[in-house]
């Protein structure tokens, strides 16, 4: 499945992170539980809006930015040039492997996503967090029946709710954030 980006979108969304950065971009990265040698995967890291500001978080980490899209991945790319603890990565959920990553993060990604896909995503998303590795998502309010199957996705694939909290995003509107962990052992 691939879903390449219209040069309109591609458009608005780099109007949005020059004009909005700050206050929808760096605000979700500054609210990521890192100390900074994590190794962290941006899932669905479009043009490297949130990747911009959380790789500058990671001195001893790394970070990978994964997304279906080679016209976004290139624009990442560009967004990203000069940074040297990212790796960019044009794949599907079900090609990350397990026990990787100690943080995922999705912003404004999982409901684009359909929920026949999601049901494969998220365990997939689960599956390669590192025993105790963290979860977060940000994703629009108005998706009230995508955040339910998203939450019950979450849980039935081993993730516990630590937080969640409605904000309100700048040029988005209002979003649901959450945090989730997965369990300490291996089982699930």
């Amino acid at each position: 499945m691939t879903c390449e980006p219209t040069r309109l979108e591609m458009l608005l969304t780099r109007i949005a992170f020059f004009l909005g950065g700050k206050s929808v971009y760096q605000d979700f990265s500054d609210r990521l539980p890192l100390q900074g040698a994590e190794k962290v995967l941006d899932f669905g890291c479009g043009m490297g809006t949130v990747a911009y500001y959380t790789a500058k978080r990671l001195p001893q980490g790394h970070l990978v930015c994964l997304d279906i899209s080679q016209k976004w991945l290139s624009a990442c790319r560009r967004i990203l040039r000069g940074l040297n603890n990212v790796s960019f990565l044009c794949a599907e959920a079900t090609e990350l492997p397990q026990d990787s990553f100690d943080v995922i993060y999705c912003h404004f990604v999982l409901h684009d996503i359909s929920p026949n896909d999601l049901a494969i995503v998220i365990p997939q998303l689960a599956k390669s967090l590192k025993p105790g590795g963290i979860f977060v998502i940000r994703e629009p309010l108005n998706e009230a029946e995508t955040l339910r199957g998203i939450k019950r996705l979450t849980e039935h694939s081993g993730l516990l709710l630590k937080t969640s909290r409605i904000t309100h995003v700048p040029l988005m509107g209002n979003a649901l954030e959450s945090i989730y962990a997965k369990n300490t052992s291996r089982e699930v």
